[in-house]
């Protein structure tokens, strides 16, 4: 039983809440909302102010506060009432209002003495520019504080946004302000060319009240290099910018790689990946002059593809043209462009110059096919691209079309928020016609699940749930809230590391590996449109069973951290122009196949993947038209009826009898097609027992709902259960209607 004290403290800490936020919170905790604005700031500011660099110190201690309460219940089995994870939680609570005070504090005064902006919510709406024009070097950058302060005698509902800058940056929002309270945001100025720049910060309340204060800068010439990365010490440790002084790009080398990379078809310079190395396997990895981008990294981690061995690197990116400042004597250089272009390898001449004509093996946009990756980070193993003026060069020397690129609560010690560069949304300025970069949210909660969004209007806090919220936050709201959020946006949603550790586990962790226990919940309340299969997790047989229940969930590829070689998604466009809109909406239906390398055709009766094909009865013929393309041979292909292989075949026209509804895909080594779904009147698709191994896991999570979960109530624990039982209930369902109809088991 708990004791006495124990009790007091946490219930005195749960009703207690900072100012501006109710006792009892919505379906977004408000104060990790808050917290989140407010360290999104703190990032930028500590790379030169060293109060927030302490104020990130308490940011720390809270994390570890956070996940200490993990520990006790995940590494000591206790469960969450007991005193001593009771006490933890106390804890937490008592940092989080000391981060949140801090941050508070720490903005009044750098407001009183920096440009800034303050809106006034009274009668009506006042905004005013507070301060001189902002100056900012080119490729630096400036954080410009925005106090909003309601001075009416209720709350208010506000929501905040700006016309969309890839240089003057905001981050879409909406908070509810209580009487007499005040809050602050931030934009960013982040000039990337010498010119003048406004744009408008604008704020509206629930009445219909508006205001907008023009946000004013102007660039000036660079004076000091611009951010740099430092040398990162272990390969999950996420790099923080600072200032240098040293211009590599100066340095005068008498000796030197002169590299020229062009398309044979078209004749222009072609971004590529380049590794250099020497007899002996030492790797060179700075160039010069010429637009490049250096990972410097031997990570082990990463992808083995077909077309190629992983190369751990060093590695670097060029754009077409590049001076390496090495002696060319002894060296050679691997050349590569994405999964279409042929790798070139080849020794480097004793002049130094490397000109390459590189050719694709096949075009897939020409054949209507566009590649992306819908879960990317910026930050960390592999690819360190903190700021993302970098990143047109490295998505087009690895051949991408989408970029989705997701923002992130962080999980180790440098940062509270990961891929954070950019608001949610194209970023016009660095995307081609061809190559499209956009940001997109990675929201996450260990058992519930982590979630992938592209086409958000504005980041869906808290960002994170329960542990990996690392603030003391609750395990709070499910998923399945956070989902219907996404999709009220109009956003595409993935179940991320899709069925990862939700088979063959003995106890459910939360702070790592990352799990999906409300997976199953969240595809069955129709919440969840694609799973993520190739990438950092992801489990084909988990899949399978989703599909075998008769839900209909096509699978997409993203690599998480680590970008080069790495799987990717191919979307057929059905005649439609290359526009991020058209690739999603191709994407939510499955028009697509998954691939870390071999190009993978597939019809059925001339229909594309993800078609339906509506039949009166069975058997039915079918012709099922597949081909699995590597630069030099055809791969062998399994053709699959409700995950099972009918058979294995190089042949491209083959001829199928289907008895009952159900899904046709193919798959090849390094390759899988998304499905083509079988709809025989009156057997309506699905199996029982996959369904009942869905129940089990939801079982599971039931019983750490109710005995580990964090939560500030018990009715948002009620909530949980809710949603819960709804999911149960569906393939309680399916379990009765397959029994029906005779068909227990795949």
């Amino acid at each position: 039983m708990k004791s006495l004290l124990g009790t007091c403290l946490v219930l005195t800490l749960f009703v207690s809440s900072p100012p501006g936020i109710d006792a009892h919170p919505g379906p977004t905790d408000q104060v990790l909302a808050e917290l989140n604005d407010y360290l999104m700031a703190i990032q930028l500011l500590r790379i030169e102010d060293a109060r927030a660099d302490e104020i990130f110190k308490t940011w720390h201690q809270l994390r570890t506060a956070s996940w200490n309460i993990r520990a006790l219940t995940d590494e000591q089995d206790l469960l969450i009432e007991t005193d001593k994870v009771m006490l933890q939680i106390g804890r937490t609570k008592v940092l989080q209002k000391r981060l949140l005070r801090e941050c508070r504090d720490y903005f009044t005064e750098v407001i009183k003495s920096s440009a800034s902006i303050r809106f006034t919510i009274d009668k009506s709406i006042e905004g005013e520019w507070q301060g001189p024009l902002i100056e900012v070097q080119v490729q630096h950058l400036k954080v410009v504080l925005i106090e909003v302060l309601n001075s009416r005698k209720s709350p208010v509902q506000l929501r905040m946004h700006s016309s969309r800058s890839d240089e003057i940056l905001f981050w879409n929002k909406q908070f509810t302000l209580d009487a007499g309270a005040s809050r602050f945001t931030f934009a960013v100025c982040s000039p990337l060319q010498i010119k003048s720049y406004e744009d408008l910060i604008m704020i509206s309340d629930s009445l219909g009240n508006k205001a907008a204060v023009a946000f004013e800068a102007r660039s000036i010439p660079m004076q000091e290099a611009g951010f740099k990365l430092k040398p990162g010490s272990t390969p999950t440790n996420v790099i923080l910018p600072s200032k240098s002084t040293l211009d590599r790009h100066h340095t005068d080398f008498s000796n030197s790689i002169q590299f020229s990379i062009r398309d044979k078809a078209s004749g222009k310079p072609l971004a590529t990946r380049i590794e250099v190395k020497d007899t002996n396997n030492n790797a060179y990895w700075s160039p010069i002059q010429g637009a490049s981008y250096t990972v410097n990294r031997n990570s082990e981690s990463g992808w083995k593809t077909p077309l190629w061995d992983f190369q751990p690197g060093p590695f670097f990116y060029i754009d077409g043209d590049a001076q390496l400042g090495v002696i060319p004597s002894g060296k050679s250089a691997k050349i590569y462009c994405g999964f279409e272009y042929i790798p070139v390898e080849k020794e480097v001449p004793e002049n130094g110059i490397v000109e390459v004509m590189m050719e694709r093996w096949i075009d897939m946009p020409a054949l209507g096919w566009y590649s992306g990756q819908t879960h990317i980070h910026t930050t960390d193993v592999g690819l360190p691209v903190h700021l993302s003026q970098h990143w047109p060069i490295v998505t087009q020397g690895e051949d991408l079309h989408v970029s989705a690129i997701l923002t992130l609560k962080g999980e180790w010690e440098t940062h509270a928020i990961y891929a954070n560069e950019y608001p949610m949304g194209i970023r016009e300025t660095f995307s081609t016609a061809d190559h499209i970069i956009t940001y997109g949210e990675e929201f996450r909660n260990n058992p519930y699940g982590h979630l992938a969004f592209l086409g958000l209007e504005e980041l869906i806090q808290p960002i994170s749930t329960g542990a990996l919220g690392e603030l003391g936050g609750p395990d709070y709201p499910p998923n399945s809230v956070i989902l219907k959020k996404a999709m009220d946006q109009g956003a595409t949603t993935i179940a991320a590391h899709f069925g990862n550790f939700t088979q063959g586990v003995t106890s459910i962790e939360t702070p790592w590996p990352s799990t999906g226990f409300e997976m199953p919940i969240d595809i069955a309340l129709g919440h969840v449109q694609l799973a993520e299969i190739y990438g950092n997790g992801g489990q084909l047989n988990v899949w399978y069973d989703i599909l075998n229940c008769g839900f209909r969930i096509p699978a997409t590829a993203g690599p998480d951290w680590n970008i080069k070689d790495s799987p990717r998604v191919y979307v057929d466009l059905d005649e439609q122009p290359f526009t991020l809109e058209n690739w999603r909406k191709g994407l939510e239906r499955g028009q697509s196949f998954i691939t870390k390398g071999p190009m993978l055709f597939f019809e059925v009766n001339r229909q594309m993947p993800g078609s339906i094909l509506n039949m009166k009865k069975g058997p039915v013929p079918l012709v099922v038209t597949t081909e699995a393309l590597m630069p030099d041979r055809k791969l062998p292909v399994d053709i699959l009826y409700n995950g099972q292989v009918l058979f294995t075949t190089t042949e491209q026209t083959n001829h199928i009898n289907i008895d009952d509804s159900g899904w046709i895909a193919t798959r090849c080594e390094g390759a899988h097609s998304n499905p083509i779904y079988i709809d025989i009147e009156g057997r309506e698709a699905g199996y029982a027992e996959p369904a009942e191994r869905f129940i089990k896991i939801i079982d599971r999570l039931a019983d750490w709902v109710e005995k580990k979960g964090l939560f500030l109530h018990e009715d948002q624990k009620q909530s949980v259960l809710d949603v819960i039982d709804r999911g149960r209930a569906v393939y309680t369902t399916i379990v009765t209607r397959a029994e029906k109809l005779d068909r227990k088991h795949e």
